[in-house]
């Protein structure tokens, strides 16, 4: 499309144009822009340069501008879509040393309740379990992940996020179905779904019978 005037990648307040999108009926060109929060939107050309228009109308009010800062190992890039549903504050598109991107609460932010994606929250984790003496003793010690008759503590042992009451007996919510799992020396030797709680726990009795020692 032919135009007389060419604002390909300026900026209007919020607004940076991108190519222009069309005419309006009176004559004047139509640039398709996109705003800081994300968002795309049509803007006359009339309006971007006499500052009538200065965003896309639809992002939401920014208390702090926090585009740019660095908090612990995250920089913010700008502003993000979503807003927290709980406290309504607003979110922040941030990318950590590491390189991953996300998403995070500003307020928190602010506050150093956030400091990296996890990548720092993981080094930590790591640093405390090798230096933790009696980690250090299980460490390559098979025998300290079996029980007294070489059964898998795992396949022995209620874990604390289970709420069935039965060993490798769970409720899937997404197929609505009683699944029962059992996993013997690295390989799944039950994986099975019933539409009946007793029908998977009496699945992983058999397993038992067949796989573990008395």
């Amino acid at each position: 499309m032919k135009i007389r005037v060419d604002i390909t990648g300026q900026r209007f307040a919020k607004l940076v144009a991108l190519y222009p999108s069309g005419k309006a009926k009176n004559g004047n060109t139509i640039w398709h822009c996109v705003c800081d929060c994300g968002r795309e939107t049509d803007v006359e050309l009339q309006h971007l340069k006499a500052g009538g228009t200065k965003s896309c109308g639809k992002c939401q009010r920014i208390r702090y501008d926090l585009t740019g800062k660095m908090f612990g190992r995250l920089k913010v890039i700008k502003v993000a879509l979503n807003k927290s549903k709980s406290s309504n504050n607003t979110y922040w598109l941030c990318k950590c040393i590491c390189g991953n991107i996300i998403e995070a609460d500003g307020y928190r932010l602010r506050k150093g309740s956030v400091k990296s994606c996890g990548c720092l929250r993981k080094e930590k984790s790591t640093v405390q379990i090798r230096t933790n003496i009696a980690t250090l003793n299980r460490m390559g010690n098979n025998s300290s992940l079996k029980d007294a008759k070489g059964n898998p503590i795992q396949s022995i042992k209620i874990g604390a996020r289970n709420t069935s009451g039965v060993i490798g007996v769970s409720f899937d919510n997404y197929t609505q179905r009683w699944l029962a799992r059992m996993m013997v020396k690295g390989t799944l030797v039950l994986n099975a779904s019933f539409n009946n709680f007793n029908d998977a726990v009496e699945a992983r009795r058999e397993a038992e019978e067949k796989y573990l020692k008395k």
